[in-house]
């Protein structure tokens, strides 16, 4: 907001390269309110009227956002309703639930994707997605991390974005776990609320090897 017309030449240039490009949809990261993303949303629709004037190229693409502030979990109906995507940042969201960075060697410990605020914002944001009717996708290590899947498909989710060299290894994980057994694990995990109690209930539900 403080830059409209820098994000306006960065529209410009997505709605120009969307053309001819199906598959391309547009998301704002860093989104901290319903205010922000409406703002940039709102201006979409401007910068196509321009481009159609001038005669260029261009397609309007779905227009959606990262969930990876805390304050935007608790806007999720709203952000929901607004967006014509969504896609879970788990690092930064989970480094900003806990307020540890997981660059610090000094404090990487206490950074816990199977901390209960974690896996029940996890949840919110599903529950909150699936009821607007929008996608909803998870990107960050935390979708390559083998004994998180059975929760993360659990509560509904299927679309994942990770680095390409572990996703062998994710494929071969995700053909092990039953569905029904998922969902009956993610809501026992959404049950406890002592982090050690997550802990523990993981080691016996841990991939073999």
């Amino acid at each position: 907001r403080r830059n409209p017309q820098i994000l306006k030449q960065q529209l410009r240039a997505m709605l120009r390269a969307a053309d001819g490009s199906p598959q391309a949809k547009v998301m704002f990261p860093m989104v901290a309110s319903l205010d922000e993303f409406v703002a940039a949303r709102d201006l979409a629709p401007g910068c196509q009227e321009e481009l159609r004037r001038e005669g260029l190229p261009h397609r309007m693409p779905e227009l959606g956002m990262m969930i990876e502030l805390p304050s935007a979990t608790m806007m999720l109906p709203e952000l929901a309703a607004a967006a014509d995507f969504l896609s879970i940042g788990s690092n930064d969201l989970i480094q900003y639930l806990l307020a540890v960075d997981r660059t610090n060697d000094e404090v990487a410990a206490w950074y816990a994707p199977h901390h209960p605020a974690v896996l029940r914002s996890l949840n919110w944001i599903v529950e909150s997605a699936n009821k607007a009717g929008k996608p909803v996708s998870l990107c960050g290590n935390l979708a390559s991390d083998e004994r998180m899947l059975p929760f993360l498909l659990g509560i509904g989710l299927r679309t994942f974005s990770m680095d390409p060299m572990a996703i062998p290894a994710v494929q071969r994980r995700i053909e092990q776990i039953d569905l029904d057994q998922a969902r009956a694990q993610a809501r026992r995990m959404l049950s406890f609320g002592r982090i050690e109690e997550v802990a523990d209930y993981l080691k016996t539900i841990a991939p073999a090897g």
